[in-house]
């Protein structure tokens, strides 16, 4: 019997790959202009650990989250740790360790997460995120900032024919309320919304023999989703709830604001969507590209994730996965490319230098001090040489 035989030793593990030149250009480019954008908005970058402690990285988000997590045994402390799989949990105890109680706060951070399991069949495991935070802002002022920065960032990476998909969580929650639900019974409910299952919702509610009312509001719901007018219609059937009024005035109060700003901006809602409910708190938000498979970026409100770290705070933010974005992304433009000579010449040295300073890619040959012929530079990528001349060493232009 043969024994099998064992995968290449190059073989990367399934969900890894390596990012080539082309590639990971394109990523850098990207990454440095959102961050610049961010910056230009007030957003200041903070680099979080790779690791943490495994609660605090569960912390407001564990039946979200905890599937994703990679989880080690720390051989100093003795301690569970894990490898951060989404940044938001680490912004949420770096704003309470390091802001005060009524500071508005704004923080962005750009970095790879790694997950047990990819978002996608055949996706990646350890994508790029990129976000942005805002903390103390209690209105929808803050959702409505986060929001044109999430729809600004997409701009920036070239992204055409965007679809903005949002929500509320406090609808569905306010409709759990009203029928007096709490703990495990509550989630319960939720979850069936959650997945859409509308038959087991209905089910679910002759079963606790919740009003038939109530049954009604949720029938509304299952309905309630397509462009702007659904707002109208969701005030009429469900007004009756104040919790559901305060959801859709933060709703309209966002949706108008962002007509005004980005009028080829197409935008709809799901009223019943609430995935993440167990940590977010108001809206909800997901930006689609031409394709419309999966969202592109997408974030909300999560005011409560920060009391586990000893501070309760109005929070809000979103976050996207840069390695997706580069598969359409035009070729960023390259610096121009100078060949020259091997040789340890001190002036030689100098002009080599003081071309780089100036922007340009040096190459220097480090066997040959013989030019090659025009054609090899430029299937080499070359747009000049640099040749010694009486007064020095100067650029020669190739012929184009």
């Amino acid at each position: 019997m043969t024994r099998p035989e064992s995968p290449p030793t190059w073989l990367l593990p399934s969900g890894f790959e390596d990012v080539l030149p082309a590639r990971t250009e394109a990523l850098e480019y990207c990454r440095r202009a959102l961050l610049d954008l961010y910056a230009q908005w007030g957003y200041h970058q903070v680099i979080p650990p790779l690791v943490e402690h495994l609660e605090s990285l569960l912390t407001g988000s564990a039946a979200d989250l905890d599937l994703q997590t990679w989880k080690l045994l720390d051989q100093d402390s003795g301690r569970l740790v894990g490898l951060r799989s989404d940044m938001t949990p680490q912004m949420a105890r770096i704003d309470a360790q390091t802001s005060s109680a009524k500071e508005l706060r704004r923080l962005a951070y750009a970095g790879t997460v790694l997950r047990a399991r990819p978002d996608l069949l055949g996706g990646s495991r350890a994508p790029f995120q990129i976000g942005a935070e805002l903390f103390g802002v209690d209105g929808p002022e803050g959702d409505l900032e986060v929001l044109s920065l999430m729809v600004e960032s997409l701009i920036h990476c070239a992204v055409p024919n965007l679809l903005l998909d949002i929500g509320h969580v406090g609808i569905s929650q306010a409709l759990a309320d009203a029928a007096g639900l709490e703990g495990a019974l509550r989630a319960d409910l939720l979850q069936h919304v959650e997945r859409k299952a509308w038959p087991d919702v209905r089910a679910w509610l002759r079963e606790h023999h919740c009003a038939t009312e109530l049954s009604a509001d949720f029938d509304v719901l299952s309905r309630l989703h397509g462009e702007f007018d659904v707002l109208e219609q969701a005030r009429q059937r469900l007004g009756h709830h104040p919790a559901v009024c305060a959801a859709l005035d933060a709703l309209h109060f966002v949706w108008g604001a962002l007509r005004v700003r980005y009028p080829d901006l197409a935008i709809q809602c799901d009223l019943s969507e609430i995935h993440g409910h167990r940590y977010h708190t108001g809206l909800l938000f997901s930006l689609f590209g031409p394709q419309r498979g999966e969202a592109l970026a997408s974030g909300g409100r999560y005011d409560d994730i920060g009391a586990a770290f000893g501070r309760r705070r109005a929070a809000t933010g979103f976050s996207l996965d840069l390695k997706p974005l580069l598969r359409d992304f035009p070729a960023t433009e390259r610096a121009r490319q100078i060949w020259a000579p091997a040789g340890t010449d001190e002036l030689l040295w100098q002009s080599i230098q003081e071309h780089r300073r100036a922007g340009y890619a040096v190459l220097q040959d480090l066997v040959s001090q013989e030019v090659p012929d025009q054609q090899t530079l430029r299937a080499r990528g070359f747009d000049a040489v640099l040749i010694r001349e009486q007064a020095g060493w100067k650029i020669r232009q190739l012929d184009s």
